[in-house]
């Protein structure tokens, strides 16, 4: 069953993210290549659903806790509060700075559409609230 998320007072937030990850994401949003401030909201809401189920992958890579930074850019993100809220309290679980858990969250995201899963989730969410036939 999704999370849901309070709606109500949006944060804005400017953050760091590799370069890799927000051009693969640009490209999957068909917003002319181009990043929504919006856009995050979806790639968080979805990462932080998966939770639950866990999959090979969800969790941030260990592997990856000592690298530097790769190429990085500087992107404005607008996220309803507790959604952010929410994305803090799993960095700190997960002992990341929220930044790098937005990356891998937006990797995980694309990896996800890429492999086709995100629109079957999408379907049997809509099922369990009685919105499938």
């Amino acid at each position: 069953m999704p999370l849901t998320f309070e709606e109500g007072a949006v944060t804005e937030v400017r953050v760091k993210i590799g370069a890799f990850a927000a051009e693969a994401m640009a490209h999957r949003f068909g917003n002319g290549n181009r990043l929504a401030p919006g856009d995050f909201e979806r790639v968080i809401r979805f990462y932080l659903n998966e939770k639950s189920a866990a999959p090979q992958g969800w969790a941030y890579p260990e592997f990856l806790r000592e690298r530097s930074a790769a190429e990085q850019v500087e992107l404005e993100v607008s996220v309803g509060d507790s959604l952010w809220k929410s994305l803090q309290d799993e960095a700190r679980e997960q002992d990341v700075t929220v930044e790098r858990l937005l990356e891998h969250a937006t990797l995980y995201f694309v990896a996800e559409i890429d492999a086709g899963r995100v629109a079957g989730r999408i379907v049997e969410g809509l099922e369990g609230e009685g919105g499938g036939r």
